[in-house]
């Protein structure tokens, strides 16, 4: 991981995972946007640039706040998983209750699942 690559420890590596979920968890933009300004005082200046430069643009497109008007996540929020598995048996459990109501939702999802099944065959 970058963090350890860049003479980090295992407590900062948790201390940055831990502000990027919390960044992914805020509720509105401007709510994303009084946290990065939190979080910038306080991360290391190669750190902050790493985060504008690598890991922003994503962070902002997977937020909670962004995604939230897709109707594909929960309210309450339930967490972002990186176990494609477990990321692709949410999709089609939404799909099955019904949670998911446009067909370019629908259609777009399978479309990013066809592709991960012939990544992996």
């Amino acid at each position: 991981m970058w963090v350890k690559k860049n003479g980090g420890n295992t407590e900062d590596e948790k201390f940055y995972v831990a502000c990027v979920n919390t960044l992914l968890k805020a509720q509105s933009q401007p709510g994303f946007d009084k946290l990065e300004a939190d979080f910038t005082d306080r991360w290391s200046p190669a750190f902050a640039d790493y985060f504008q430069q690598n890991l922003r643009a994503s962070v902002v497109s997977s937020g909670l706040f962004a995604t939230r008007h897709l109707d594909i996540v929960s309210v309450p929020y339930v967490g972002v998983t990186n176990n494609v598995s477990e990321s692709y048996n949410r999709v089609l459990k939404d799909f099955q209750n019904w949670k998911v109501k446009t067909v370019q939702l629908i259609s777009l999802n399978f479309c990013h699942f066809i592709a991960l099944v012939e990544i992996y065959n």
